[in-house]
């Protein structure tokens, strides 16, 4: 699946904070070297059940703060994807004595990521967008459950630590939902939520609170 160049390196801009005409000539080359081989340094896998084909709704599903998907399940699935433990590898040796080209490729590989789940969840699932546990007031930790539920670790090479974070750092997991608006009004932590303090979001847009 390919992802246009444009998308990508406007995705990775942005992880990194800047614009075009704020880079150097060395952080051009850099990104455009990153840009053209994100692909190849990458194993991307990802793997997904439809909620539907399981014995039963999983019961983190059925707390409080996921209310806002309630209705929007029938068609919904579980997606986790990743991209291997050879960027992580390849990031973690940059950062040893090449810090400024580490930075530079981890927002690439966020990018490209996230880039490729756009694109499945547009392929599979038109109109239809990730909520990954963490959104919207719900707990990150129950990551672990979409990640038990799919075998990620069988399937994808997935662990989970102890902290929670996952390994393969380059991954993600959550529902794949149609006919869902992010939004700030419902979300059960509004009140102290330190992206709206800041006057942003958790999942990147402006905030809607209607």
């Amino acid at each position: 699946m390919c992802v246009p160049a444009s998308l990508l390196r406007h995705d990775a801009l942005a992880y990194l904070g800047y614009s075009d005409s704020d880079l150097d000539d060395k952080t051009q080359e850099i990104l455009h070297t990153a840009l053209a081989h994100i692909a190849e340094w990458s194993d991307y896998k990802q793997h997904y059940c439809y909620l539907k084909d399981l014995p039963e709704m999983p019961a983190f599903l059925q707390q409080a703060s996921y209310k806002s998907l309630q209705g929007k399940l029938d068609t919904a699935l579980l997606f986790a994807a990743s991209l291997g433990l050879g960027i992580d590898q390849r990031i973690r040796t940059l950062s040893l004595n090449r810090l400024s080209e580490a930075v530079v490729v981890n927002a690439v590989a966020n990018a490209y990521l996230e880039a490729r789940t756009e694109l499945f969840v547009k392929e599979i699932l038109p109109g239809a967008v990730l909520f990954c546990p963490g959104y919207a007031g719900t707990e990150p930790g129950d990551n672990r459950y979409i990640l038990d539920l799919l075998d990620a670790q069988k399937h994808l090479g997935i662990y989970l630590k102890e902290s929670g974070l996952m390994l393969p750092e380059k991954s993600m997991a959550g529902i794949v939902v149609a006919n869902y608006r992010f939004s700030c009004k419902s979300c059960i932590i509004r009140s102290k939520c330190p992206y709206l303090k800041q006057g942003k979001t958790c999942y990147g847009s402006k905030p809607a609170l209607d």
